[in-house]
């Protein structure tokens, strides 16, 4: 609960794509926790489910793929693409623990869900390089 982030961008089951991967876009980040209208997480989608999804010609700028991706991204909501079962942690888990998910799992955010189900966090490598180069770390090895 030290170093998870609170303050989180989420989507709900029916949010559109689009403004799932317009939220990614405007705040930078990957991942984004889809919840019900009780902050129960369902699940999450990561940028790079979306860049999945997208038409392998979008790197081009091709036309037609910026049509087909349109398509896409306003045709689905956010269960339609959403990992559904989602390893969480604890509020009260330790760090070593987050780290061996990581090692073990091959991504990159964890939600953090208290003891109600609810979805109070999330932890990523980010936080745990954040911490490890921060400067009472270091000071403490």
């Amino acid at each position: 609960k030290m170093v998870m982030t609170t303050n989180l961008f989420v989507a709900k089951p029916n949010t559109i794509l689009k403004e799932v991967n317009y939220i990614m876009e405007r705040e930078n980040i990957h991942h984004i926790p889809v919840v019900d209208e009780t902050n129960e997480c369902k699940g999450i989608i990561s940028k790079s489910d979306i860049n999945l999804l997208l038409d392998w010609g979008t790197k081009y700028d091709l036309p037609e793929s910026k049509r087909k991706n349109t398509f896409l991204l306003t045709s689905n909501v956010a269960q339609d693409l959403m990992t559904a079962s989602v390893i969480s942690v604890d509020p009260e888990d330790s760090i070593e623990k987050c780290f061996q998910l990581f090692k073990e799992n091959y991504f990159h955010a964890i939600p953090v869900i208290d003891r109600r189900g609810i979805l109070v966090g999330l932890i990523t490598t980010f936080d745990l390089l954040m911490l490890a180069y921060s400067p009472q770390f270091v000071l403490n090895k």
